[in-house]
């Protein structure tokens, strides 16, 4: 029994663990100690649980394997998490990402009135203030993204999708509105160090188009689906005196006779942050710096304030690079975008 399994052989690595080809070379009537067969066992189960060391922690997948800190060799301690990983499956550790409404250094409430917003510093008094995100995404410290699973809270987040909701329905805030308000996604991760954050602002394309009615919350806000698009406002922001709005969502779309909905221009929000700590860091969504590149006192003429996705809008132009799109086909610009910012 002195040969190493050929399943074995790839197993070259692992130099704090006895070698495998040692242990099974014991004489089947001597007493093999609990501690090694215990390590050998671990040997087996790592070896076939994983081709390659992961750096970071995780594998492509996202999942923890027994090489913790990446540094091509496997301690005592990481074996254990590794055989327990392999035996129970990786334990998960609660994420919870903090939000924040703001209107530059200001929080957004509403009946306040905000002044020097934009290029010609206007005054703003908002009365929406709400949006979907989704795909959220953390990132290691070697840039690796490991997905966060969201808590299905039957409320404000459904499937790998959640509602941002910063206004309270309270005057001059939208009559549609509502008086709950969400600054938080929870959620569920491998435990590990993340140095930043990554999702989409919009909804997943096999939410966006259905009958809001029979949806799951939090896409049953009829306030927040655009009939007239066949989809949902991926972000609202309204004013008191209706002189700007921004609503993001798919344009251009269209439902063939299949039943199935295509649309021209996504207009969905890429957005990454680094220098991000989940346990430490807020999120702010500044409705000022999106506006920052806009005259919010004029308006291109036979068109609706502000912008609400047209592509012959050019107000849209400096919204839309704010929110990390391109204008020109409604794809993603994480590179342009600072609507969200970490603090």
């Amino acid at each position: 029994m002195s040969a190493r399994p050929p399943y074995l052989k790839s197993c070259t690595k692992r130099s704090t663990v006895p070698p495998i080809s040692q242990t099974l070379s014991m004489q089947p009537s001597s007493p093999l100690p609990c501690t090694r067969l215990a390590l050998s066992i671990a040997a087996f189960i790592l070896c076939v649980a994983t081709r390659a060391p992961a750096a970071g922690g995780f594998d492509a997948n996202g999942q923890c394997v027994g090489d913790k800190n990446g540094d091509g060799q496997v301690t005592v301690d990481e074996l254990i998490v590794a055989v327990n990983n392999a035996l129970d499956g990786c334990q998960l550790t609660p994420v919870t990402l903090q939000f924040r409404g703001m209107v530059g250094d200001q929080p957004f409430t509403c009946g306040s009135i905000y002044h020097n917003i934009g290029t010609t510093n206007g005054d703003l008094v908002p009365s929406d203030f709400r949006l979907y995100l989704h795909n959220f995404r953390l990132v290691t410290a070697e840039g690796k993204e490991v997905p966060l699973t969201l808590d299905q809270d039957g409320l404000w987040q459904y499937s790998n999708l959640a509602m941002l909701d910063f206004e309270n329905k309270v005057q001059p805030c939208n009559a549609e509105g509502t008086t709950l308000t969400n600054t938080v996604v929870h959620g569920m991760a491998p435990p590990g160090t993340y140095t930043g954050v990554r999702f989409l602002l919009g909804v997943p394309f096999d939410l966006d188009h259905q009958n809001s009615a029979a949806a799951q919350s939090p896409l049953t806000l009829s306030a927040m689906f655009w009939s007239w698009q066949e989809g949902y406002k991926f972000l609202r922001i309204d004013t008191a005196f209706d002189n700007l709005r921004v609503h993001l969502g798919s344009t251009g779309c269209q439902t063939g006779s299949g039943g199935a909905v295509t649309c021209t221009r996504p207009n969905v929000g890429a957005v990454n942050l680094d220098h991000f700590d989940p346990a430490t860091s807020v999120i702010d969504v500044d409705m000022a710096a999106l506006l920052s590149d806009s005259d919010i006192n004029t308006n291109q003429p036979n068109t609706a304030p502000g912008c609400q996705s047209d592509a012959d809008d050019q107000d849209c132009v400096p919204i839309f690079k704010n929110l990390g799109i391109n204008f020109s086909d409604g794809s993603p610009n994480p590179t342009s975008q600072k609507f969200f910012r970490v603090e």
